[in-house]
């Protein structure tokens, strides 16, 4: 492989940048999980232990690496790094064993390496500038007023990383200023891409 392969992070966030709960979400949009499924198929996704348990089992036709401290920790069926560096060089590794990409359309031009979560390894692969491409849904809701009214402590709300002035708004990769999907489950949605600034002063393509 060569030595730089593009680095994708992958999350939902309510219009205030909440993305769960203590490892749990907050709504159930099942067009964006399609919208995940068809972005991260035939990749190496890359996620911290927490986020691995919420899920509850590896991603069919994709490739898990889970990043924990424990030493003795297992996760059947992906693999178990301790550190984002080390996943990050088994996801490149693994994608070279995926074989041919299978997804369709605008999606073959993403990444096929991948952050999925959860927020302390989307803000620490940011703050370390790992990541060129970030792939954000936005769902239509309150998700701090949807936590109170189950009874959610504030404190374990997680917000997504603030992104900085590296980041450019990729306009045609993202849909249309002030617009949303239809309503699917809980709300309706949006896509925005964005592209890191690489040191060499170009953006990410």
């Amino acid at each position: 492989m060569s030595d730089h392969v593009s680095v994708g992070a992958i999350w939902a966030q309510d219009r205030d940048g909440i993305i769960g709960a203590d490892g749990g979400m907050l709504w159930r949009v099942p067009a964006d999980f399609r919208h995940f499924r068809a972005a991260t198929l035939g990749c190496a996704v890359v996620m911290g232990r927490t986020t691995w348990e919420s899920i509850g089992c590896a991603l069919p036709g994709r490739e898990g690496i889970v990043l924990t401290r424990r030493s003795d920790w297992e996760a059947p069926g992906a693999l178990v790094a301790h550190d984002l560096r080390t996943g990050l060089s088994e996801a490149r590794d693994a994608v070279g064993q995926l074989g041919p990409d299978p997804r369709d359309g605008d999606y073959r031009r993403l990444p096929r390496v991948w952050i999925i979560g959860g927020g302390l390894v989307y803000a620490q692969a940011l703050a370390v500038g790992v990541v060129d491409h970030l792939v954000i849904s936005t769902i239509d809701i309150d998700a701090a007023a949807r936590a109170k009214a189950r009874g959610v402590p504030p404190r374990t709300l997680t917000r997504a990383p603030l992104l900085g002035e590296q980041w450019r708004h990729a306009r045609d990769r993202s849909d249309p200023p002030g617009s949303w999907r239809p309503a699917s489950g809980d709300a309706a949605w949006r896509v925005d891409h964005w592209l890191r600034l690489t040191r060499g002063g170009v953006w990410s393509t």
